[in-house]
């Protein structure tokens, strides 16, 4: 098949970059996955706020949101796509200044209606983002496993910083103005891919858009087998990601009992020890093994939502949960290196871009699931569902370490 080739031999690759200007980019891209996240993450701790004023359920809202993620999702191929073809940084700032769009007709939405409209704007915007930003970093490091994960940790630091803002700003006006507080975020990452990141040559500047998005050239990246296999991994890792980002601080709210506030701290600490945690887990995997930076975090994951289920009057139990769940949701990193190995340097964007709207679009499933397994068996169930889910990640990495799968 002509455009795209086969997976090159794995190896680290070389790249000419000075540290300084590794850094920069690095920076600068962090900064855009904490704007593009931080605006997703300003409406999760509203989901009542929202259903209340709307006269409507916390599945819709969890509906609304599922659609959201699906737009995400759907848009990360074609981000992908054209960051190979027309260059990462225009990419990145037309995401970050749609972001910005998103987040302002959400927070002014007079309706459940155009709540929903808004919410897919804002996430066509923030799905614009991702793989640009990750093949911009791609281009600029050999060993990707550490900055993909500093990377990444931009959303969970975004997680701790902003829903605690948007909960004080709300406090003191409507939960309208505290989800703006996430396009703030976005504006102020927009200002510093503008200053910061530089404008280099497109990958594949003669890349055929029609050729990349022909069904052959998708069937081609996703029947590698250890693409296919990661793309199970990366589905059960955005299940959980998105049952976490927005119904945790409704879980802690409803089956523990807490006040908004002291959720939205709960959910703050959690997201603060995954930004200093990932970096950590992507550097490991770099120096030793992979797929167990992969495991490890989906085990650890699993006892923090475990312990949260069935202590939920214990205090003590109930920070060891949150704890765990902080440490253990620190996996995104190295999946997507896993991911970044399979393609060859002038498919990259595509090839990331496609299995990540496989996965992100089949994970989104965890909003309105987790919202109506709530709603109809209770918090245990949609939350056991969770931990099941982790169980078998970490099972199929040890079968294909133990059976030589090779995948």
């Amino acid at each position: 098949m002509s455009g795209v080739k086969p997976r090159p031999a794995r190896r680290f690759r070389r790249v000419s970059e000075t540290h300084t200007g590794q850094r920069t980019a690095l920076a600068s891209a962090t900064a855009a996955n904490f704007g593009q996240f931080g605006a997703r993450v300003a409406i999760s701790p509203f989901v009542l706020a929202i259903a209340g004023e709307f006269a409507t359920s916390k599945s819709v809202v969890g509906l609304v949101l599922t659609g959201m993620w699906a737009v995400y999702a759907l848009l990360q191929f074609p981000s992908g796509v054209l960051a190979d073809r027309y260059g990462e940084r225009r990419v990145v700032v037309l995401a970050l200044g749609t972001t910005v769009v998103g987040s302002v007709l959400v927070a002014a939405a007079p309706s459940l209606v155009w709540f929903g409209l808004a919410a897919l704007v804002l996430g066509l915007g923030a799905g614009t983002y991702f793989a640009a930003g990750t093949a911009l970093l791609d281009r600029r490091f050999a060993g990707t496993g550490r900055a993909l994960s500093v990377h990444s940790a931009g959303g969970p630091l975004a997680g701790l910083v902003v829903p605690v803002a948007a909960t004080w700003v709300a406090a003191g006006a409507t939960w309208r103005w505290g989800v703006l507080t996430g396009g703030v975020a976005a504006l102020g990452a927009l200002v510093v891919a503008l200053v910061w990141v530089e404008a280099r040559p497109a990958a594949s500047p003669g890349a055929g858009l029609r050729e990349r998005f022909s069904l052959a050239t998708v069937g081609e990246l996703l029947s590698r087998p250890s693409v296919a296999f990661t793309t199970v991994l990366g589905v059960v890792g955005m299940y959980v990601f998105q049952a976490t980002v927005s119904f945790f601080p409704t879980f802690l709210q409803e089956h523990h009992e807490l006040t908004r506030g002291r959720a939205g701290l709960a959910m703050g600490v959690a997201f603060v020890l995954i930004a200093v945690t990932m970096p950590a887990v992507g550097a490991a995997a770099d120096r030793w093994d992979l797929d167990a930076m992969v495991a490890l975090p989906l085990l650890v994951t699993a006892g923090g939502f475990a312990t949260l289920v069935l202590a939920p009057a214990s205090p003590a139990g109930r920070w060891l949960g949150v704890g765990l769940v902080g440490v253990g949701l620190t996996w995104g990193g190295a999946i997507q290196a896993r991911f970044m190995r399979e393609f060859g340097p002038e498919e990259r964007g595509t090839g990331f871009g496609l299995v990540r709207t496989v996965f992100v679009f089949l994970g989104s499933v965890g909003n309105v699931l987790t919202g109506v397994l709530a709603d109809v068996a209770g918090w245990p169930v949609a939350y056991g569902v969770v931990v099941g889910l982790l169980c078998l990640g970490a099972f199929l990495l040890a079968a294909n370490r133990a059976l030589g799968w090779g995948l």
